[in-house]
């Protein structure tokens, strides 16, 4: 074909671009060319009868034989038949397969297998799902993260409608754990429904929840959630029950090693921060702030469970030590309450590292003081102590200082099993680009690309979106609170 022009005649094939360029070695025109290819999206096309009538050179695309039940023109198909004015174009049969997330052409072996991993995942959710309290700006992933067999989930907002379309699809019940109503647990064991929470990852997104930020992983809990101790949580079963076999273990050995070679964390925000006025003989001391009305603080942290209480704390247990104070990004941005008067975080920490990243942080720390914050977890696998006040999944295991009463879980973990357990098992993961379930190795692709393709920013949050952010929080969200209330749907986290 040389390097004559294809020119697309229908929205299929538009969608399908980057594998018909890749497959022909040829780039899409945008005008008229009197030797361009038309591209038809199957053989009984209208617009191919049409062109062959008037002498166009036609390529032919149509779906091969490997798909997915995720593909879709829009999502990208793992294998591709191409015919050029009838004759095969390729192989002696058209084929081209391509990766079913990347949409780069592979061997029909390697594509066969992926599209094997992705059928398994796809039959693992072999019941109807309704899904509850799940925000508009959510659904979109979570769909997919749930359809199988049965389709796609309907969506309810309330304990009655979800019982009455569960019994009338013998579904299951997901509902987003700060979002379920309170009456829908006591109305599932009444009627036998399936009922898990869902949750965010701990792998998640470029940018806040807070913000609407998606997020690419979850986490699915049918006994608790994992940041409230009061009931254990799915994950608490499987780090003090499973047998982690070697393979996992270096699976997840392998995995940390990425998290930390490519600095990525939940959120992955911040700037670089200049750390030259820091003393080189004092050691350092990290104290992160949290969300002070979440439930792993609430619940979790019987003694410490104020962001001043844990910086007194910090500075009584290491009173020669060079304290960083980083405020929660969620309570640095305004959305959410847990802020310190800079006057008296200056009277116990050193410096106030807000804005900064975590990773930045940790790697210049020595220790990180915690009531429940996830980053007590970040700097486990980053090789640094943690002293633990509360009760996060991570505490207890032997692996931390722990602080809060009855924390001890009765097993103690090698750090790589509780990676294998809380990154491996415990978790769900979804390619946002693609929008089909993926593996954490390769959302660690997705995260590394889309964070070095952002602007380094303290929020990964523009300074209009972010005064929206917060009417949203100041004013729209009491109203929703309380709407939700009169319905008996449970307070944020």
């Amino acid at each position: 074909m040389s390097s004559r022009p294809l020119l697309a005649t229908s929205r299929s094939i538009r969608a399908l671009r980057p594998e018909i360029e890749a497959a022909t070695g040829l780039g899409f025109g945008r005008a008229l060319a009197p030797d361009a290819i038309s591209v038809v999206w199957g053989r009984r096309s209208l617009a191919g009868t049409g062109l062959r009538l008037i002498g166009r050179s036609i390529l032919t695309v149509e779906p091969g034989p490997l798909i997915s039940p995720y593909d879709s023109p829009e999502r990208g198909l793992s294998s591709l038949r191409l015919s050029l004015d009838g004759v095969p174009f390729g192989d002696e049969a058209g084929l081209h397969t391509f990766d079913p997330w990347t949409r780069r052409p592979i061997p029909p072996d390697e594509c066969r297998d992926k599209v094997t991993w992705l059928e398994r995942r796809f039959l693992e959710n072999d019941r109807p799902t309704i899904l509850v309290g799940i925000s508009r700006w959510k659904r979109p992933g979570l769909d997919v993260f749930v359809t199988g067999p049965a389709g796609k989930p309907v969506h309810a907002m309330n304990a009655e409608d979800a019982v009455a379309q569960a019994r009338a699809r013998d579904a299951r019940i997901l509902a987003w754990a700060t979002r379920m109503p309170e009456r829908l647990p006591s109305l599932c064991a009444e009627h036998g429904i399936p009922l898990a929470r869902i949750e965010d990852g701990f792998l998640r997104s470029v940018g806040l929840g807070a913000s609407l930020q998606p997020g690419a992983s979850i986490v699915v809990d049918d006994s608790g959630i994992y940041y409230d101790p009061r009931t254990e949580s799915r994950l608490a079963r499987i780090l003090r029950n499973d047998a982690f076999p070697p393979e996992i273990v270096s699976r997840a050995a392998s995995l940390r090693r990425l998290v930390v070679e490519r600095r990525l964390t939940k959120y992955n925000v911040g700037l670089a921060g200049d750390a030259s006025s820091w003393p080189d003989d004092r050691r350092i001391v990290l104290v992160p702030g949290q969300v002070e009305d979440d439930a792993s603080v609430r619940h979790g942290s019987p003694h410490v469970s104020s962001n001043l209480a844990l910086l007194r704390a910090a500075r009584a247990r290491n009173p020669e030590a060079f304290l960083l104070y980083k405020p929660h990004p969620d309570v640095e941005a305004g959305f959410r309450p847990g802020a310190i008067p800079q006057a008296d975080a200056l009277a116990l920490a050193d410096r106030i590292v807000a804005g900064l990243s975590i990773v930045d942080l940790l790697d210049r720390a020595h220790h990180v003081e915690t009531m429940t914050s996830l980053a007590g977890f970040e700097a486990l696998i980053r090789g640094l102590t943690v002293a633990v006040h509360g009760r996060p999944f991570y505490a207890g295991w032997g692996l931390t200082e722990d602080l809060a009463p009855d924390a001890d879980r009765g097993r103690r973990l090698a750090l790589d099993e509780l990676v294998a357990g809380a990154l491996l098992v415990y978790p769900l993961y979804l390619d946002p680009v693609a929008m089909k379930p993926c593996t954490p190795e390769q959302l660690l692709d997705r995260l590394s690309e889309s964070r070095e393709a952002a602007a380094p920013s303290r929020l990964a949050l523009s300074r209009r979106a972010q005064i929206v952010m917060r009417l949203r929080y100041a004013v729209l969200n009491p109203i929703v609170r309380l709407i939700r209330a009169r319905r008996g749907i449970g307070g944020g986290r």
